[in-house]
């Protein structure tokens, strides 16, 4: 029995597949009468547009050609295509648009593709960094694919990782899809079932998000062959449950693989079935894999003859895995029947075809490409994270390093304001005992000096008011312990109005000292006894050592 998995050129690429083939389509439908109406418009909107000899008249028509490629319109894309001269397209731009929409209708007719040279101008382009990395991502997709398709994996690999890794920075569901059914083929032909198991969960959600019945169906499909492969029957039958009831959203041509699929289902339970499906599918376009599986049916029913032909032409396959299928088949039934001559022929060409499928086994090892390629991506991922944070961090400590120049020159500031109005302070009450001295008839001047000092004293009521409350306390005996920076300040600025050139003497030798320390001092300097300190300040005797060291230290530093 095979059980299959397809994928159609129409959607990407077409080549010859180890073990199962994967029927997937995006845009090639079956024209409903909205759809042949809709690609009408499309032709219309291209022919208007032909008629244009400028930029906007070719930029125009290449977006018109684009969504016919979009509808699946690709004979008349096509067609549009061939009636622009290259030569004639005067933007860069449009010059690389024409060649990647030209490559990708060619490559979907499967027409050859002489030269690369059109989609390498349009993968130069898109390069570019200010350009449309979707173009580019695509582009990569078609390079990737034709390479692919002409034997160099490495390189085709190469281009899809690429185009992967762009497609998933964008948020283009048809891209990642299309792209990440390319990877289930590729794997899952190599036998690579786990990565092809990864990808087939991708598509699946790219389904899903994109909310596509027909993507829906064929990703149950692939997910059904893979679970068959891995023996998980289970799994295998509820994915082709859900893909049959899917079956109706995908044009009759393009159901083949998944009937098939279907057709082997009902091979256990219901031969009859499963015969019906297998006919219908030679009736519509024949595929070897329902030749092969009939082949199985007529051989169980003794209907050898009939057996041999559907063999014979399963065997026309340029697909390796389904020759072996077919003819490990043809071995076991004529060495049940005793046909020992036919089967030591068989025998002979299933050795010929193995050595051809382990060289090229050999020579393609698609899980250390793929792994090769994301390491080297993860690697320049994590240098450009890395880089970013390097960045970011310089960035903050940029920022962090001026906000604390600000504060500090803020603070100073502040204080050389507060000093200096302090100090006017000072020189306004001196001035006013000088003037009280000389007598009465001075009083207006007294008046003025004092409205001064008021407005003086006004502008930093708060901080010596709150000064002056807690210097209080402490004269009445309260202690510092729940005190925060603020407060120490607010006493020290206080302090300043009793005793100016003390706490000058202390911002100049002890410019760097914390506010907490600075009181330490004041309160020595009023006569405080260590006693007194230690209870004031709310510590041991150990720590008032301490302190004391530590201003010490700073002096002598100073000094």
């Amino acid at each position: 029995m095979l059980f299959r998995i397809y994928f159609n050129r129409e959607k990407a690429f077409h080549f010859d597949i180890k073990s199962v083939t994967l029927h997937y389509k995006c845009k090639c439908y079956t024209l409903t009468l909205m759809n042949r109406l809709h690609i009408i418009i499309l032709t219309l909107t291209c022919l208007i547009a032909a008629s244009c000899n400028n930029h906007t008249g070719y930029n125009h028509k290449l977006a018109a050609v684009d969504s016919l490629l979009a509808a699946g319109a690709v004979d008349s894309a096509y067609s549009e295509l061939n009636n622009i001269k290259p030569e004639e397209i005067r933007t860069t731009e449009d010059s690389a648009f024409f060649y990647l929409l030209n490559t990708q209708a060619a490559y979907r007719m499967y027409k050859p593709i002489k030269s690369m040279d059109g989609l390498n101008f349009a993968i130069r382009f898109y390069s570019d960094g200010n350009s449309n990395r979707e173009k580019l991502a695509t582009a990569f997709f078609y390079k990737g694919n034709i390479l692919y398709g002409n034997g160099d994996a490495k390189s085709g690999i190469k281009y899809l990782k690429n185009a992967e890794f762009i497609a998933e920075k964008t948020n283009n569901h048809e891209l990642r899809h299309k792209i990440y059914e390319a990877f289930v083929v590729i794997n899952e032909a190599a036998d690579e079932d786990r990565i092809a198991m990864k990808y087939s969960w991708k598509s699946l959600h790219e389904s899903e998000v994109a909310e596509k019945k027909n993507w829906l169906a064929h990703a149950f499909n692939n997910l059904a062959v893979l679970y068959a492969k891995e023996g998980k029957k289970d799994s295998s039958e509820i994915y082709l449950k859900k893909s049959m009831a899917l079956l109706k959203f995908i044009p009759k041509r393009d159901r083949l693989f998944i009937m098939n699929n279907i057709g082997v289902y009902f091979m256990k339970n219901d031969k009859e079935r499963a015969k019906e499906y297998f006919l219908q599918i030679l009736k519509t376009s024949p595929i070897e894999e329902a030749y092969e599986n009939l082949a199985s049916i007529y051989a169980g029913e003794g209907n050898n003859k009939l057996a041999e032909e559907m063999w014979t032409k399963a065997l026309k396959s340029g697909n390796l895995q389904v020759k072996d299928d077919v003819l490990h088949a043809m071995f076991r039934n004529q060495t049940k029947n005793a046909d020992f001559i036919a089967a030591a022929a068989t025998a002979e060409r299933l050795i010929n075809l193995k050595d051809s499928m382990a060289m090229k086994r050999d020579n393609v090892n698609l899980k250390a490409m793929q792994a090769e390629f994301d390491n080297v991506n993860s690697k320049q991922e994590y240098e450009r994270k890395m880089t970013i944070a390097i960045a970011v961090i310089i960035i903050l400590t940029l920022c962090a390093s001026i906000a604390l120049l600000y504060l500090r020159y803020k603070q100073y500031k502040t204080k050389a304001a507060m000093a200096h109005d302090q100090m006017m302070i000072r020189s306004y009450e001196a001035q006013i005992e000088e003037l009280k001295r000389q007598g009465e008839s001075r009083e207006k001047e007294i008046e003025a000096i004092n409205r001064r000092k008021e407005k003086l004293l006004e502008k930093h009521r708060d901080t010596l008011n709150r000064g002056y409350l807690l210097y209080s306390d402490i004269m009445k005996g309260k202690t510092t312990v729940l005190w925060k920076k603020r407060d120490f300040e607010c006493v020290i600025e206080y302090f300043r109005l009793v005793d100016v050139e003390f706490v000058d003497r202390l911002d100049n030798l002890f410019d760097d000292l914390s506010p907490k320390y600075k009181f330490f001092l004041i309160l020595e300097h009023i006569g405080k006894t260590d006693a007194e300190i230690m209870t004031i300040m709310g510590v041991a005797e150990v720590s008032l050592r301490s302190i004391r060291s530590r201003v010490n230290k700073k002096s002598v530093i100073r000094g």
